[in-house]
């Protein structure tokens, strides 16, 4: 999977990059007003449409109705980052298409007819975003989009309406999440045209330190102005965290305590029995620094995200196959991590 190799090193925090596109097809009720038969035909037109994706584009997919997927399979795309909660749970009829990599899908009738969406692994987004114009040129060859001269695409949701776009970076920050300003930053992101998210929580409760910016603004500003400004404010938090973390390991001493943080997060991975979400997050993100800062090397560190997704809790009960309690999850989710965590180097 795409998410099996993200790059780490001492000048380059940056984890993933994604490109996600809201389109409506023209002349037709957008899918809050659709009735859930109209929804269905609207779905099952759709996919028919476009079934021959794989073939023109040169791209292996396979394609369903949400609600013939499981939930708990449902939940855990949605830890994978291929579906929001919203979709994951949602019970109106929905389609999917996605690629065997994991890094491209269509959900049709989503909150729009059309919710296309392209990752990779480090900061790509101007590759991500040639890859979305080319399967949403596709797209737009069999339907015709909603769009207004005016305004640019037209969505369910206004804050959408104009390019479409949200484009985003996901970045692990450990030590600007202790710096005391970060949290005020953060605040005043908005001010700069992006937001700024802690993925699995906020502030100093973000379980694993991973922060995602994307766009606010999607009207009266271009794809590439987009890209640019989200990219600009990425750099600037990667250039801060470098600087941060070269100051935390001035002194031997400091070394050192930096070198016996990721030796310790490594036992605790390598060797419990039994771990909870918290636990587990914060220390393969304190495994994740010290490996990008050569305080520690393990076999296969570019798999570290990848482990980070396999520990959320429906990707152990899809994994285990049947429902399990949650001290039981804690148990799979150790086994997990000591089966794919690699050997010390």
């Amino acid at each position: 999977m795409w998410y099996d190799n993200v790059e780490l090193s001492t000048e380059y925090n940056y984890i993933s990059s994604k490109i996600r596109f809201a389109r409506n097809f023209d002349n037709t009720l957008f899918p809050n007003k659709l009735t859930d038969t109209e929804a269905k035909k609207l779905v099952e037109d759709t996919l028919y449409e476009l079934s021959n994706i794989s073939l023109d584009l040169g791209m292996h997919t396979s394609s369903s109705m949400l609600n013939r997927i499981p939930e708990v399979e449902r939940m855990s795309m949605c830890e994978r980052n291929i579906l929001n909660d919203t979709l994951a749970k949602k019970e109106t009829p929905t389609g999917i298409i996605l690629n065997d990599n994991e890094d491209t899908g269509i959900i049709i009738n989503a909150d729009d007819h059309i919710r296309l969406q392209t990752m990779s692994a480090g900061i790509k987004l101007y590759e991500l975003l040639e890859k979305a114009n080319k399967i949403d040129d596709y797209i737009n060859e069999h339907f015709d989009y909603a769009f207004s001269d005016k305004y640019g695409y037209l969505t369910t949701y206004p804050t959408n309406i104009g390019t479409g776009m949200r484009a985003s970076i996901l970045l692990h920050l450990p030590a600007s999440t202790r710096n005391k300003g970060f949290s005020k930053l953060i605040a005043n992101a908005g001010r700069f045209g992006v937001s700024i998210r802690g993925l699995y929580g906020e502030g100093m409760e973000n379980f694993g330190t991973l922060y995602e910016i994307s766009n606010s603004k999607t009207l009266g500003i271009s794809e590439r102005e987009i890209i640019d400004t989200v990219t600009k404010v990425a750099n600037q938090l990667n250039e801060n965290e470098r600087k941060l973390r070269e100051a935390e390991a001035v002194s031997e001493v400091q070394r050192i305590s930096r070198e016996d943080e990721a030796y310790k997060a490594y036992g605790l991975l390598k060797y419990a029995r039994k771990l909870n979400i918290r636990d587990a997050m914060n220390c393969l993100s304190l495994l994740m620094k010290g490996c990008a800062d050569g305080f520690i090397n393990i076999e296969s560190p570019n798999k570290l995200y990848s482990i980070m997704l396999g520990i959320q809790s429906y990707n152990i009960l899809n994994m285990a196959g049947s429902p399990l309690s949650e001290d039981y999850i804690e148990i799979h989710r150790a086994e997990y991590i000591r089966e794919n965590i690699g050997k010390l180097k």
